[in-house]
């Protein structure tokens, strides 16, 4: 089964230079699609939340977050029920990307599932969520 993890592993890799050359012109990474998509759809979400949503470790997504605010994507706010936290939120310029960077994905999905009938890429799709559950349970605690 090791194989099937180099296949997955080497098409996320594909995935994320087929989406460095598309966000150039936005001047994004690969990367920060799934930023921008989840910061549009849960404005004010904490930077912890933010990490657990999209599986990446807080200090990793600090470090986007400060690239994002930078070029103008996002703006941080203190809480004012917990001082601690950090509620990120979207800018107009977040906003106007985000159909940009969902065509973009939606173009990636017809590139790599053509050829493939719509059961077989439902059937893909099930499967594939499937072994994300597992691998989700499995380090959850971590």
């Amino acid at each position: 089964m090791e194989f099937l993890m180099r296949y997955i592993n080497r098409t996320t890799r594909l995935s994320e230079l087929y989406r460095n050359e598309k966000m150039k012109k936005y001047d994004l990474s690969g990367m920060h699609h799934t930023y921008i998509i989840n910061i549009c759809q849960n404005p004010g979400v904490s930077q912890d939340d933010l990490a657990q949503l999209i599986y990446v470790n807080k200090s990793n997504v600090t470090r986007q977050l400060s690239v994002l605010e930078k070029k103008g994507y996002i703006i941080r706010k203190q809480c004012t029920m917990d001082a601690r936290k950090l509620l990120v939120y979207p800018t107009d310029k977040a906003h106007d990307v985000y159909p940009k960077v969902v065509d973009i994905l939606r173009e990636w999905n017809d590139i790599i599932f053509e050829g493939l009938s719509e059961t077989e890429q439902s059937e893909l799709e099930k499967q594939l969520k499937k072994m994300m559950e597992k691998a989700r349970a499995e380090v959850q605690d971590f």
